[in-house]
């Protein structure tokens, strides 16, 4: 028990090392930690600041998954840009009204893609992860698509992003999963795992408009080759327009298993865009709260802490005494 305090000692005192590094580090744009700033103390949704961006963000989640995964993201990273999030689901999107207000209905896309992680159903919520776009591209110059197991740290996606020109650069940009190529039909290229988010710049999204429409020669293309959603847009933007992954080093999948292992100092997790989450591949924190899927209240918390994370913390400290005690 001793051990576990100690534990809960050195993460208070991590994570106040993090923001004081973070303050260093970042001298030449020292707001990039602050863009996340709590107005009052309402619990219940998370108030934002972020700037103004053209950034899509995409959540692709589904009828198995859900319900269970859902929640602690509109609790968390959602609440950053809810005004430019959506969600594609093939389950019921009117699941979705009891968290988010009739404003955000609109934002729900359902879909008639099959419940299997086989290539046409991939492909066919990938194709409509695209369809959100066209449907919406006057408003925006980024499409970032993510899966329902991973924490995006939005206010450094958009700090990341701001590098580029997605109006004149046809960007394709992600992390791979492998540590080779991909080598097939008689070509070595490379592919994002979707597993770890993925971005489109405006430039590339309308040079690639009609290969990813959510219509039946999608669909061959993705047969044809057979390749998943993520290799087969790799494969099409390198063959076909000799286009390369752009690789984004802070995006991090549930691959790297590795990513949470350090206890003493998960320094990295700061700096992290993207997360993603897989079984007992998680932060190694103490939830901070029930039912906390993937740890990810807590990192929230960790890393933009409110009123209600300080009081979550402080009941955790000192239920951990009261327990050594006895």
């Amino acid at each position: 028990m001793i051990s576990i305090l100690i534990l809960i000692y050195l993460l208070i005192l991590w994570f106040s090392s993090c923001a004081s590094q973070s303050k260093k580090n970042n001298n030449t744009n020292s707001d990039i930690y602050s863009y996340f700033k709590v107005k009052s103390s309402n619990v219940d949704r998370i108030p934002t600041t972020l700037p103004t961006h053209g950034i899509l963000l995409v959540i692709r989640t589904s009828n198995y998954t859900q319900r269970s995964r859902m929640p602690v993201i509109l609790k968390t990273w959602f609440q950053f840009s809810p005004d430019t999030t959506y969600i594609t689901t093939n389950g019921d999107a009117k699941y979705f009204h009891q968290f988010l207000s009739k404003q955000y209905h609109d934002h729900l896309h359902s879909t008639k893609c099959k419940q299997a992680h086989v290539i046409r159903a991939l492909c066919c919520h990938s194709a409509s992860e695209f369809q959100i776009y066209f449907e919406n591209k006057n408003k925006y110059r980024w499409l970032c698509r993510f899966d329902d197991d991973q924490y995006v740290n939005v206010p450094l996606l958009i700090h990341y992003l701001k590098q580029f020109s997605p109006d004149t650069q046809p960007l394709y940009i992600g992390k791979p999963s492998m540590q080779e190529p991909k080598h097939g039909h008689g070509i070595d290229f490379w592919f994002a795992t979707y597993g770890g988010g993925v971005c489109f710049s405006r430039s590339l999204l309308e040079m690639i408009h009609n290969d990813v429409q959510p219509n039946e020669n999608f669909m061959k293309g993705c047969i044809s080759t057979n390749y998943p959603d993520d290799t087969h847009i790799a494969y099409i933007l390198r063959v076909k327009y000799n286009i390369n992954l752009t690789v984004a080093n802070d995006f991090h999948h549930h691959i790297e298993r590795n990513l949470f292992t350090n206890l003493t100092s998960p320094s990295n997790i700061d700096q992290a865009i993207t997360l993603g989450f897989k079984g007992s591949n998680v932060p190694r924190f103490v939830p901070l709260v029930k039912n906390d899927v993937f740890h990810m209240q807590t990192l929230h918390c960790l890393l933009y802490p409110d009123v209600n994370c300080t009081r979550l913390l402080r009941i955790l400290i000192n239920k951990f005494y009261e327990d050594n005690k006895s």
